[in-house]
Formats: C-alpha cells, structure tokens, sequence
C-alpha cells in the first residue's frame, strides 16, 4: 500500500466521450473514461509508477472523439471498466499529495463522474493540492494555452500523438518541469 501524507506528484490525463456538461445534468449525460495514463513520482521528479489504461465505456465512441483522439470503438470494446480497475486507480492516488495537468479540472471532473457512478466519490484519495498548467501558463500570453502551445512556447517544437493520454502526460510533465526551473510553479 502507498504511503500515506506524503509530498508524492501524480501527473494524469484522461481521454473522455466528450465535454463536461454543466453540474446538474445527469451523470449518465457526462462523459465516460475511456483512456487514463498517470505517473506517481516523488517531490524531486523522481519516478514511482505509472498507470495505463483504456477503459470501456457503456456508450459507443462519438465520432467526433474519434477524430480528436485516434480512439475507436474496436480499440475500447473488451477492455476493463472503471470499477475493474477502481482498487489500482485508488491505489495509485493513495497519499499523494499534489495532482498536475492540464486544466486538471477536467480531468478531476471525469475521475468524480466515474466514482459517482459506483458510489464512491466519497472514499477517494483526493490530493490535496491541484497543480494546473493551463492556469499556472495563462501570464505567458494572458490567455489560456492549449498544452501543444505551451510546449511549443517553452521548447520550440510541438509532440507527436496529442490528445492520447500517455503523450499528454510526457508532455505536460515537460512542461511542468520547465515552469518550476522558471519559477512559475512553486511546490
């Protein structure tokens, strides 16, 4: 079992069946998981462990999802549900501390819709500090950035595969790491 009350960092992304929709739509209407890859490291950006997976959800892939992501419903049909894999997921936030990505609200949103659905929002690990690098970037050009533009704007290149959550994660790590050698995120 993970430590507890520690200063570990979980970097994550979540690909989604769409947009979170306003708090009081029914949470069959909010969007389902259907892909979430995190690292765990240690307060110095040391490595831990990582998760990954694709996840079924009960509603087909919106086309449109398809055309952002890459992800298809044959590449989602036989994998786990959430609920398969709630006590790795758990495990993983267990005793973290801090929480990173981009517009991590998003992607905490998602997380909270799934454990709605099974009626565990309330026996979560939630870290308790929320590390986000569209916020913590938006002085760069009084704006929100879109994460290849804040990598773009930090190295000068974009990275491949955006929009799948093991690329997202490389990349917002990057530039997490960046904006602390820039002194524009503090820990």
């Amino acid at each position: 079992m993970a430590q507890i009350n520690n200063d570990d960092i979980i970097v994550f992304d979540t690909e989604t069946t769409g947009l979170n929709l306003p708090s009081p739509a029914n949470i069959d209407r909010q969007p389902f998981l259907t892909e979430l890859y995190a690292v765990r490291l240690t307060k110095e950006l040391e490595f831990i462990s990582e998760f990954d997976s694709m996840f079924c959800p009960p509603i087909p892939i919106p086309e449109e999802i398809t055309k952002i992501t890459g992800i298809r419903q044959q590449d989602v049909d036989g994998q786990p549900t959430f609920i398969e894999k709630y006590d790795e997921i758990y495990e993983l936030f267990c005793g973290v501390r801090y929480v990173v990505g981009h517009n991590v609200t998003f992607d905490l949103n998602i997380i909270k819709h799934e454990l709605f659905r099974y009626d565990k929002e309330y026996n979560f690990n939630w870290p308790k500090d929320h590390v986000c690098t569209v916020e913590k970037s938006r002085h760069y050009f009084n704006k929100r950035l879109k994460l290849m533009q804040l990598h773009n704007h930090l190295f000068g290149i974009d990275f491949a595969n955006a929009h799948r959550a093991k690329n997202d994660v490389q990349a917002t790590f990057k530039c997490f790491r960046e904006m602390i050698k820039r002194k524009d995120i503090v820990l």
